[in-house]
């Protein structure tokens, strides 16, 4: 297994980590519908809108899960560089109460050689500090990542993360085909591509090919795809 040292410098050479190009993504809104088995139990929208953050160009990104029953809530908020996806700044809320299971705040700020924050949970509230030895991802954003990858049929690629519960770690993905897509708006081509933070354990995503805007993804008897209900 790759450590995030050997990933890193991997990467420095250009024969490990592939180059990310966050232009290959588009700005707009997208709603979809999370499914477990052949039920729609809630939605997921994803805005991607393109900012500044000072003189940097940068996609303002926000990913907003509910399920139906009101049990899940929770809101992602990325502020990332145009151009690498490399993370300025992520925040992240899940659930309104305190007193419910799961209820989180996160905040975190990434430099050049360190990502530091808070995470505060029902029992209280403790420092997230890493130390960056090279250019690493956020490890809550999957699906726009592996978009933003320079997918072709059968590419492996693998992409260095730190996430503020799990610490370091690589993405897999791999391009196992191409299928067309039905969407509300026509047939779309599209990318399948296997990929996760475990490899015994894909998510198969498909990827739309002309505007890499994700189109669904399955995880074993759950997933999502477009069309949900969002407000």
């Amino acid at each position: 297994m790759k450590t995030a040292m050997m990933v890193a410098a991997l990467a420095a050479t250009g024969s490990g980590t592939p180059t990310i190009d966050g232009t290959r993504l588009q700005a707009g809104s997208t709603c979809y519908a999370i499914i477990a088995g052949d039920k729609t139990i809630g939605s997921t929208l994803q805005t991607v809108t393109a900012s500044r953050a000072g003189s940097k160009l940068v996609w303002d990104i926000v990913v907003h899960q509910k399920l139906a029953d009101g049990s899940f809530d929770m809101r992602d908020h990325f502020i990332v560089d145009r151009k690498t996806l490399l993370p300025i700044r992520m925040d992240s809320q899940r659930g309104r109460e305190r007193t419910e299971r799961g209820w989180h705040r996160v905040a975190v700020e990434y430099g050049p050689r360190n990502a530091r924050g808070t995470k505060e949970t029902g029992t209280g509230s403790a420092p997230l500090e890493a130390e960056l030895t090279g250019p690493t991802w956020d490890g809550n954003l999957w699906g726009l990542t592996f978009a933003a990858l320079p997918l072709k049929e059968g590419g492996t690629y693998d992409v260095p993360f730190w996430q503020y519960d799990k610490g370091f770690g690589t993405f897999t993905a791999r391009v196992v085909g191409s299928e067309d897509v039905d969407t509300p708006s026509g047939k779309v081509a599209a990318w399948v591509v296997e990929a996760g933070d475990d490899p015994a354990q894909p998510v198969r995503y498909k990827i739309a090919k002309g505007t890499r805007q994700e189109l669904e993804y399955t995880a074993g008897p759950s997933g999502q795809r477009l069309g949900g209900i969002c407000r």
